[in-house]
């Protein structure tokens, strides 16, 4: 296997292309001034070749025939202009569509925007979007987003977890530069280990995603884009520290060696070390916490004939958690006071490389290989863990048109070996599983306005059998702004039970696992429908979708049945989950964006012959973002305020404050509430000087550990969490760039 990944290599770096690549940059003209585009569309016409601008205007493409000549570019509110494809250079001055006296419409950098173009609807969040939040890390980067969820796995380890259409992060594929590094035991804690200053953009499509990318996409997809060696920053620093006593520094620095070689470092560390008890149990509100790593990433660029990027990260994290008075030296695996402690050393090593052939424009030739080594070991109180983890990933993808560019196809094989451990004191949850697979997927653009993909992959797990998914894409574009996509596919996930449940290790619940857990499988299917106009020369956009899961087969975390226990079994009944979502942005003045929606999720499933609602999900969220830029850019404010509704709560076993011992709540439900955060931001040369809070109002769920009194005892339970678990944080800090 080694030998044929070396030749399939030597065999990229031999060919030569002289395909036609297509770049640019759009511009609009704002007080006389061209100022880039970002988001606009760029395609060409008649096919469903094409892309959106990044934040700088720029674009880049290949050309699906020698005979396309033109480009189209297009922007709400901005006339349509087709231009000749010709030249290495391309640059695109967008004229204004609304020519009202005392209104002037300004080309502006947005936060998050959807492609038209794509058929398959994804939102990408710019850095723009990222620096509205305290973002150190991913998992703080979706506060002003209302398509993604995150919420803590339990009240002492702090890990975040994310949620798509009212079900768990582990339905999500999420990938890093579209490689699987986001999942097994990572899952839980893979976006607290990504830096929020290290991110390029986000893609996040809802439902089932391509084919192409692996067979775990289920209720999303979630794509981070680090930022590039030839595109980064020369220099970029960032320094935070909140009330909390937590630190942070991120920093890069890049390198163009010469006209194909450009390489960059990114450094990320930080440290929390304050013991906080705000809500006085004598359990520590957020674990201390030390993290470092390091990143070197290398592209080579042989102008456009050649592409490749390869690259190495380690990461180290250290967490203590649990009682105040904790010490780990002194009371580690005693009973004298309960603590947790989780080690994590990471490497990872990946390499990408695509190439197009000679005379064939638009034909392909692409290689993803990553390796990833995970290591984790620490204590729940008195019981021992330690994980272990080896992917070794490999994608061989080849594109091309049959006939002409209405007809276009990706096709090829993945193998991906994975070596996973688990353990818990007596209770060891192991696999290899070696899973070679192969994909087709198949892009028919029937007219310029109608676009069908449809894919389908299998794969063979050496653990679970056979994976088929078949997977369905349509869109339909009214014109340049007004669009509907649908969508139907299944996917498939191997459970990781621990790893992904952190909550079970840190509590007194005896974890009673049925023989013969099979691997999960889930139909899902969406509506969507996008819309951009204008209201009163301002541009605003309007979107609602509608999506349905249903499983055919999962793995239940019964939580009800017994406060003292946690059941896992195969689902018997019925699994499902209805997510409605609408969401309005319009820009009310001339850099005063505000940003409404709401999001219902009706989410069930059978636990114990009953069919009931899954815990610890809310019915109802609601979010509204308000953002103010000055006009001469060197002030931005930004408001955000979140819903969420009424929660079910699992049993569990309350004896203080007041109640009599071992009194069940079977049927109970979380209150309703609100949470506040806002940032100002001065920015004035390459310096950008931010303040802000989060949880403004200070709400807090009271008791987030049950049983902290007797910690040993057989009533405790640290995953109950259904509100924030820490108060009021203010937090500032500094950044410099250098472009």
């Amino acid at each position: 296997m080694k030998k044929l990944f070396i030749i399939i290599n030597l065999i990229l770096f031999i060919y030569r292309t002289d395909a036609q690549h297509v770049m640019g940059k759009v511009y609009a003209l704002e007080s006389g001034k061209e100022v880039p585009l970002t988001g606009a569309n760029v395609y060409f016409p008649g096919t469903t070749i094409g892309t959106t601008t990044d934040e700088d205007g720029r674009f880049h493409l290949d050309k699906p025939t020698t005979s396309a000549k033109e480009l189209v570019v297009s922007y709400v509110g901005f006339i349509n202009d087709t231009v000749p494809s010709e030249g290495n250079f391309i640059k695109v001055v967008l004229k204004s569509s609304v020519d009202l006296q005392g209104v002037e419409i300004k080309g502006s950098r947005p936060d998050t925007y959807i492609s038209q173009v794509n058929p398959i609807k994804t939102e990408v969040l710019t850095t723009t979007e990222l620096e509205k939040n305290a973002c150190c890390n991913l998992s703080e980067s979706f506060e002003s987003n209302p398509t993604v969820d995150v919420s803590f796995t339990d009240a002492v380890t702090g890990a975040r977890q994310i949620e798509m259409l009212g079900l768990s992060g582990t339905y999500v594929q999420s990938l890093v530069d579209v490689l699987p590094v986001i999942r097994g035991i990572n899952t839980n804690f893979g976006f607290n280990f990504i830096p929020g200053p290290w991110v390029e953009s986000i893609y996040v499509s809802k439902g089932n995603g391509s084919v192409v990318n692996g067979y775990e996409s289920i209720t999303g997809q979630i794509d981070v884009e680090l930022k590039k060696p030839e595109t980064a920053e020369k220099l970029y620093l960032n320094i935070y520290g909140n009330s909390e006593g937590r630190a942070e520094l991120n920093a890069l620095q890049s390198f163009k060696l010469n006209h194909k070689w450009s390489t960059m470092y990114l450094l990320g560390g930080n440290l929390l070390q304050n013991r906080m008890d705000h809500n006085q149990d004598n359990f520590l509100d957020a674990p201390l916490n030390r993290q470092y790593q390091f990143m070197n990433r290398w592209k080579y660029n042989s102008n456009n004939r050649i592409e490749s990027m390869f690259g190495v990260r380690y990461l180290h994290d250290e967490r203590t958690g649990g009682d105040i008075r904790f010490n780990k030296n002194l009371d580690k695996l005693t009973t004298n006071y309960y603590g947790i402690g989780l080690n994590t050393n990471r490497v990872e090593v990946f390499t990408k490389t695509s190439l197009n052939f000679p005379g064939y424009e638009y034909k392909s030739l692409g290689l993803q290989l990553s390796y990833i080594h995970h290591e984790q070991e620490g204590y729940f109180g008195l019981r021992n863990y330690d994980a272990y983890e080896q992917t070794f990933y490999s994608n061989l993808i080849f594109q091309n048109y049959m006939g002409d560019s209405r007809y276009k196809f990706r096709t090829g094989i993945s193998m991906m070996a994975d070596t996973y451990h688990d353990h818990l004191d007596s209770l060891l949850l192991s696999r290899n599983e070696i899973i070679p697979g192969g994909f087709f997927e198949f892009t028919w653009t029937a007219t310029p306005k109608m676009t069908i993909i449809s894919g389908i992959r299998a794969d063979h797990n050496s653990e679970y059998g056979w994976f088929v998914n078949p997977r369905l894409h349509f869109q339909y574009r009214f014109n340049d702004n007004q669009s509907i996509r649908a969508s139907l596919g299944s996917g498939h996930h191997a459970p990781h039970i621990l790893a992904e449940n952190t909550s079970l290790p840190a509590s007194s619940r005896k974890i009673v696992i049925a023989r013969d857990i099979d691997a999960e499988h889930a139909w899902n299917t969406g509506l969507n429908y996008s819309y951009s106009f204008l209201i009163n020369g301002q541009e605003a956009r309007f979107t609602a979708d509608a999506y349905r899961t249903w499983f055919t087969n999962q793995t239940v975390v019964d939580l009800y049945t017994d406060p003292y226990s946690a059941y896992i079994y195969n689902l018997y009944g019925k699994s499902y989950s209805n997510s409605l979502q609408t969401e309005l942005s319009y820009e009310v003045i001339a850099n005063l964006k505000v940003k409404a929606a709401w999001k219902f999720n009706d989410v069930k499933m059978t636990y114990n012959n009953h069919l009931m609602e899954k815990p610890l999900n809310p019915r109802h969220r609601a979010l509204l973002n308000i953002a103010y830029e000055t006009p001469n850019g060197k002030w931005k404010a930004d408001f955000t305020l979140q819903y969420t509704g009424v929660q079910s709560l699992p049993s569990y076993i309350l004896t203080d404050n007041g109640y009599e011992p071992d009194v069940v709540f079977t049927a109970s439900e979380s209150p309703d509430f609100w949470r506040s955060l806002g940032q100002i931001t001065y920015m004035f040369g390459n310096w950008d000087i931010y303040i802000g809070s989060e949880n403004i109002g200070d709400y807090r769920q009271y008791r987030t550990v049950i049983g902290a009194d007797d910690p040993f005892g057989k009533d405790f339970d640290t995953g109950i969490v259904w509100g924030p678990v820490t108060g009021r944080m203010l937090y500032a800090g500094i950044r410099f760039k250098i472009k």
